[in-house]
C-alpha cells in the first residue's frame, strides 16, 4: 500500500517492508509504532495482516515486536504512477534492517530503477548495513541488465541511480559523528541527514561543503579539516563560488531539521535549529526546516507570558492537559479543556535563562522558523536531463513489464 503523506518534504509513501525496532533516542517517539498498533486491527483484512505481529504491549507501552513483514505485492506499485512524485521508502520500517534479506532490497532498487520519473527518498538508521551491502546491489542490479526481457527498460542502469536520494537520521552529535562518515563512503546521487528529531546542538560543519583536492580533505570519509572551514576566510569561499560539478561533490546534498512530535515529546532548542540552518547557507546547502515539535519556544524578555512556568499567553491557548492544577476549585485535572494565560503547567519547560518551551501541539507550533519557513532541495540536474524525454517511452515499458509479470496491472 502507498498513500499520500503529511510529511512535508515527501508526496507519497512507499512501504514494502513494515516492521521494525529501537536503535537510539531518536526512536523513542516513533510515529510509526502507534500507527502500525492501530492498523493492525484494521476492519480491512489486507491492511491487519500487512501490520500483524509488528507491534507488543510493554511494561512501558506499545513498542515494536521485532517482527518485520515482507510485503511483495507492494513492490510494483511506484511503476504504475505516471505522475512524478518524491517518494518516502519504508516509513514504517527500515530498508536497512537486518530482518530484511540482501535479495529483496535489491528488488526494491530495482523498482526504483525501473520507475526513472520518480524521486526515492531512502531514510535509515542502520548506517553500516547500507553501506556494506550497496556494492552488492549493484552487481545484482547489472546482473538484472544483462537479462534480455529488460532491454527495453526506459532507462539503462546508471550507477548510482540518479533518482535515489541517501539518508542517515541523526538525533545528536554522537550519532551524527557514527551515521554520516558512513553515508560519505556510500555511493549515492544525493546524499542527506535527518536532524530530526533533533534532541541536542549537533554541528555537521564538515561534511557540508569539501573540495576533494583542497589539501584539507580526509580520504576515508570525505570531510574537510580546513582550519577556517565555513568562515568568510575559509579558502572554499574563494576557490569554490558555486557548487561545485556533480564529480567534485562529496559533501552533503541536503539537510533536514525538527522537533520531536508525540505523547512524550522532548522540546527543541531554537538555537539547534539555527545552527544548522546558518551553516547551511554558508556552504551552499539546502536546509529544509520540517516542524517544531509538540513545543513553541520563545525568549523570556520577548514574551513574559512564558515567565515564571506559565502557560504560553496566546490567542490560541494551549493544549488541555492532565498535568494542571488549580487549587481551590472544582477543576479535575485532565478535563478537556485548554490552558488559559497564567495557567501552571509542567508542560512549560525553561530550555535555558532566556529561553521557554510551551507545549501548545503539533500544529499551533507550526513550522516557522525566526518568520519564514525554510523549503530548500537539493538540485537534481543530473535526474532531470537523464528522465526528460522520458514519458513518450513508459506505455511502451509498462506493456513489457505487464507481459513479463502477468500479475502486474497498470495505471
Amino acid at each position: 500500500m502507498a498513500t499520500n503523506t503529511t510529511i512535508e518534504w515527501a508526496d507519497k509513501t512507499w512501504s514494502p517492508i513494515i516492521g521494525c525496532d529501537r536503535v537510539s533516542p531518536g526512536c523513542d517517539s516513533c510515529y510509526a509504532i502507534s500507527t502500525a498498533r492501530i492498523r493492525e486491527s484494521n476492519p480491512n483484512p489486507k491492511i491487519a495482516k500487512a501490520f500483524a505481529g509488528t507491534t507488543t504491549r510493554t511494561a512501558d507501552g506499545i513498542d515494536w515486536s521485532g517482527k518485520v513483514n515482507l510485503l511483495p505485492e507492494r513492490l510494483d506499485e511506484p511503476m504504475k504512477w505516471r505522475k512524478p512524485r518524491r517518494v518516502f521508502v519504508n516509513s514504517m520500517s527500515d530498508l536497512f534492517h537486518e530482518a530484511v534479506p540482501d535479495d529483496y532490497i535489491a528488488d526494491v532498487f530495482a523498482r526504483m530503477w525501473w520507475s526513472p520519473q520518480h524521486t526515492f527518498q531512502v531514510l535509515t538508521k542502520r548506517h553500516g548495513r547500507m553501506r556494506s551491502l550497496l556494492p552488492r546491489i549493484e552487481t545484482r542490479l547489472r546482473d538484472m541488465e544483462r537479462d534480455l526481457a529488460l532491454v527495453h527498460a526506459p532507462t539503462p542502469l546508471h550507477w548510482p541511480l540518479p533518482n535515489v536520494w541517501l539518508g542517515v537520521s541523526v538525533e545528536n552529535q554522537r550519532w551524527a559523528d557514527v551515521r554520516i562518515p558512513a553515508l560519505m563512503r556510500t555511493p549515492a546521487a544525493v546524499r542527506f541527514v535527518s536532524c530530526e528529531p533533533l534532541l541536542e546542538p549537533v554541528s555537521l560543519r564538515r561534511w557540508l561543503r569539501p573540495v576533494p583536492d583542497c589539501g584539507h580533505v580526509t580520504p576515508e570519509d570525505g570531510t574537510c579539516g580546513h582550519p577556517a572551514a565555513l568562515t568568510p576566510e575559509c579558502h572554499r569561499w574563494a576557490d569554490c563560488p558555486a557548487r561545485p560539478q556533480r564529480d567534485d561533490w562529496r559533501g552533503l546534498d541536503w539537510v533536514i531539521a525538527g522537533g520531536e512530535s508525540g505523547p512524550r515529546a522532548r522540546p527543541m532548542h531554537p538555537d539547534w535549529a539555527r545552527q544548522l540552518r546558518d551553516d547551511c547557507a554558508v556552504a551552499g546547502v539546502p536546509f529544509f526546516f520540517k516542524q517544531w515539535g509538540e513545543y513553541l519556544c520563545a525568549r523570556v524578555e520577548d514574551d513574559p507570558g512564558f515567565a515564571s512556568g506559565r502557560a504560553y499567553d496566546s490567542p490560541l491557548g494551549g493544549r488541555s492537559s492532565a498535568t494542571l492544577r488549580e487549587r481551590g476549585s472544582s477543576f479535575r485535572p485532565g478535563a478537556d479543556r485548554l490552558m488559559r494565560p497564567g495557567d501552571r503547567t509542567r508542560r512549560t519547560v525553561l530550555l535555558d535563562t532566556d529561553t521557554i518551551a510551551v507545549r501548545v501541539g503539533k500544529s499551533a507550533a507550526g513550522r516557522v522558523l525566526d518568520g519564514r519557513t525554510h523549503d530548500a532541495f537539493p538540485r537534481d540536474d543530473f535526474h532531470d536531463s537523464v528522465t526528460s524525454g522520458l514519458y513518450e517511452d513508459l506505455d511502451a515499458f509498462s506493456r513489457r513489464m505487464d507481459e513479463t509479470h502477468p500479475t502486474r496491472r497498470s495505471s
